[in-house]
This record gives C-alpha cells, sequence and structure tokens, in this order.
C-alpha cells in the first residue's frame, strides 16, 4: 500500500470552517477515475480534476470530508493549481 502524501499550503485554506495549513493527499485508482468521469466528462478538464480532488484529497487541516466541488471551486485557479500539483506529485509517488 502506497503511503499518502502530505502537502503544505502555501497560504491556509478555510475548509470545514476552520483554516488548513496542509492536505493529505492519496494516489489516484481508476476507479476514481470513472468515477470522476460519471460526474463529469473528461470533456471538461477543470470540472474533472475537481472531481478527482474530491476522491483524493483526504484531508485539509482537520477536515478529513467528504470533500465536495463547492470546496474546490471557491479556490483561484492559481490555489487550485496547488492542489493538483499535489494530486500529481501523489501519483508519481504512488507509480514506485
Amino acid at each position: 500500500m502506497t503511503a499518502n502524501l502530505i502537502k503544505a499550503l502555501k497560504k491556509p485554506w478555510k475548509v470545514g470552517g476552520k483554516e488548513a495549513t496542509e492536505i493529505e493527499v492519496r494516489p489516484a485508482t481508476m476507479k476514481d477515475v470513472c468515477e470522476a468521469e460519471q460526474s463529469a466528462s473528461a470533456f471538461q478538464p477543470n470540472s474533472f480534476n475537481v472531481q478527482m480532488a474530491c476522491l483524493q484529497v483526504v484531508r485539509a487541516g482537520e477536515f478529513t470530508g467528504p470533500f465536495v466541488a463547492s470546496h474546490f471551486n471557491a479556490l483561484s485557479p492559481g490555489r487550485f493549481a496547488e492542489v493538483t500539483a499535489a494530486m500529481q506529485e501523489a501519483d508519481r509517488l504512488g507509480e514506485g
């Protein structure tokens, strides 16, 4: 079993009513990809990535979810890029 990645955030993210300074992300599975495609078409890459984040982000600070699209839709594109970079890093580490 691959360990989850814990990544510090550049700026705190208010989620679940509290400020989170780090996120914990797990590597994606094909089940995650299929679920994200059902929720948002793979032809809509931003929506698909938000759905993947809902599945891959395990924890933000003390908040352990469930994560929904509105948690990520409230972020700026730059802040969401920080989340997707952590997701990609978790995926790379999970391949080893």
